[in-house]
């Protein structure tokens, strides 16, 4: 870099006719300073692309599930090598050989080029209502699969040039449950007697974007960053009418703590007020606990898609009802069993976006799977599998399954 320093510097002072040597006695120091100028930026570019290679090598080791030494033992025996330099792999402090590093891209069902792409990953990953003593390593695995589908994504929607709605609304000082009325009013053109039909769709107006991702451990599902973009996961298992309220309290996230995703207790406060505001308006829950009845609640929760609970609970902020009636409600909903699973059906809000666009391509010829596989650096066999689990088709061939073996046993 010294040698790159003089040589700005002799150029420039020639440049304004100094009494430095005539530039003739000066070249082969010039391509000198230049050839070490360039072997530092070949340099500097090689580090970046090493320690991409590292963060990506553990991330896929992680989404597939796998420790070091499993997956030293799933490699070939010619090019097995130990977990420890495995870790150091990932670590930055080795470099895998090519032929290694095409036998760890097939144990990770990954192309090889996917590991030498210098793009954005998942950061600031925040779960949802996680349920405690969930092993570590199930959380790395969920979150390095929704990094893994998150970019799949938004690579996929920039090389079909996909545009979307973008809005916006500045919520500086602006209280939550206002906030809520003006998004009901000015972007979605609504009135207080009509339900909010789709939170996900409201959610990607704003300039997110949101996956589905199921869950093999309790939460609702996660927040997190993929460069400047807003990744919301969303884990379908839960109850629809908890997707909904959850979708629309990580709009309040977005639009109130822009720049964090740890957010203070005040701002996870206005969230709540916001999401109960956005789903269910204010002026609509004294008429649902007007005559105290459940009947009436469930008819109102159907109505706008939102749980017995989240009314109980904003009513009593609003003071429709006292913390004497909110107490024995709650412990009516105890009683009857109703604390897992809420009577009343909440249509479901889906979050298809990537979905739908693949599939779209697919069927206009825009893509074939071969490219759509190179695009997403997801194998096929995964794409179409998602496609047919969107769909329901899957869930119903696991049902039929069971059945069948449940009648295998019956019989024998």
């Amino acid at each position: 870099m010294q040698s790159q320093a003089y040589c700005s510097k002799y150029v420039t002072a020639y440049c304004k006719n100094s009494h430095l040597p005539p530039l003739h006695m000066k070249c082969s120091f010039v391509k000198m300073a230049i050839q070490e100028w360039g072997k530092a930026v070949a340099k500097n570019i090689i580090s970046r692309i090493d320690k991409n290679l590292a963060r990506r090598l553990k991330e896929a080791r992680r989404e597939v599930g796998l420790s070091t030494r499993a997956v030293s033992a799933e490699l070939p025996k010619k090019l097995r090598v130990s977990h420890s330099t495995i870790a150091s792999y990932e670590n930055g402090v080795g470099v895998p050989p090519i032929d290694v590093l095409g036998a760890l891209a097939t144990v990770y069902g990954r192309p090889i080029n996917w590991f030498l792409e210098t793009r954005d990953t998942l950061t600031d990953f925040q779960y949802r209502n996680l349920q405690s003593r969930v092993p570590l390593a199930d959380q790395r695995t969920y979150a390095a699969k929704a990094g893994k589908w998150a970019e799949g994504y938004l690579a996929l929607e920039a090389h079909l040039h996909r545009k979307r709605q973008s809005r916006w609304e500045d919520a500086d000082g602006v209280p939550p449950a206002e906030l809520a009325n003006l998004i009901r009013t000015k972007h979605l053109n609504l009135d207080d007697t009509e339900a909010v039909l789709d939170t996900v769709a409201v959610l990607e107006s704003f300039s997110t974007w949101a996956i589905e991702l199921r869950a093999d451990f309790g939460c609702d599902g996660a927040a997190a960053h993929f460069g400047e973009r807003e990744i919301v996961v969303i884990n379908p298992v839960v109850a629809n009418e908890r997707v909904r309220f959850n979708v629309s309290h990580e709009l309040a996230f977005i639009l109130y703590s822009k720049e964090s995703r740890q957010s203070s207790v005040r701002v996870k406060e206005d969230a709540q007020t916001f999401a109960c505001s956005l789903i269910m308006p204010d002026s609509q829950l004294g008429e649902a606990f007007r005559g105290k009845s459940f009947l009436r609640l469930i008819e109102f929760k159907e109505r706008f898609g939102i749980s017995l609970s989240a009314m109980i609970h904003r009513a009593e902020e609003l003071q429709i009802i006292n913390s004497t009636a909110s107490r024995w409600l709650r412990s009516e909903i105890v009683k009857r069993g109703w604390r897992r699973s809420e009577p009343g059906y909440v249509w479901r809000d889906r979050a298809l976006s990537f979905e739908t666009m693949l599939e779209s391509a697919i069927g206009m010829k825009e893509l074939t799977w071969d490219e759509a596989e190179r695009i997403t650096s997801i194998p096929q066999e995964e794409l179409k599998q998602r496609l047919l689990s969107a769909s329901g088709a899957a869930n119903e061939l696991e049902e039929i399954e069971d059945v069948e073996c449940q009648t295998l046993k019956f019989i024998q």
